[in-house]
């Protein structure tokens, strides 16, 4: 069964400052609630003196369709790539670009929450920096599939989890994916994702490539 690995019940703004010895974190998360109009949490996944993963969750008014709609209308931008689309979050990503250069230790997203007023979504990192990297274009591979993961605006999902792996795949899949790997390793987040329709315990398995929902054991990338 698919599972979250952090407790958002566990974040609060109030935390802020008091669990994490970053600089200018208040700053980031004011920027993010601003573009997002969201309340924002963070907190931290894992943490040394030479990197900190943190978790970020947007708790929002949205509804899926309105959050997707405004997102790319207000922060998405495409990005020239020779001959592929490439879309970008650009205001996120000069947020955490500005939080990085007011600290020493790196800074990497583990996990991006959101928490909208019909469905939550959570997006995991697959690789250094796979979040930031991607995130304009999950957004839009949302919109595309919508209509095909919610059989036509008639099974809205409660939970989508993007992304997840067939059990089969090492369960070391992080390590070996190397910052040389990236651009073979973007396509992971666009094979298959985890869906909880509301009326069904059970997670569905959505594959993008066939735009249908198929049957088989899959998990989220373990730590």
């Amino acid at each position: 069964m698919l599972r979250r690995k952090f407790d958002y019940s566990l974040l609060s703004s109030s935390a802020i400052g008091s669990n994490i010895s970053l600089y200018s974190l208040d700053t980031f998360r004011r920027k993010l609630e601003k573009e997002y109009f969201a309340e924002v949490n963070i907190g931290v996944f894992d943490s040394d003196e030479k990197r900190s993963n943190l978790v970020v969750e947007f708790q929002s008014n949205f509804s899926l369709a309105e959050f997707l709609y405004e997102i790319q209308r207000r922060n998405v931008a495409q990005v020239n790539q020779n001959d592929h689309e490439d879309f970008k979050d650009l205001a996120f990503s000069k947020a955490l670009k500005h939080l990085r250069g007011d600290n020493i230790p790196s800074i990497g997203l583990e996990e991006l929450h959101f928490s909208l007023r019909d469905c939550e979504i959570t997006i995991k990192m697959i690789y250094p920096n796979s979040i930031e990297d991607q995130l304009g274009n999950i957004y839009k591979m949302l919109e595309r599939h919508y209509l095909h993961f919610t059989h036509g605006n008639t099974k809205l999902p409660s939970e989508i989890f993007i992304p997840v792996f067939e059990e089969n795949l090492d369960k070391d899949l992080r390590e070996r994916i190397s910052a040389k790997d990236n651009l073979s390793n973007k396509k992971d987040y666009f094979n298959f994702w985890g869906i909880y329709f509301s009326h069904n315990d059970d997670a569905v398995i959505y594959d993008l490539k066939k735009r249908s929902n198929i049957s088989g054991d899959l998990r989220i990338l373990s730590e």
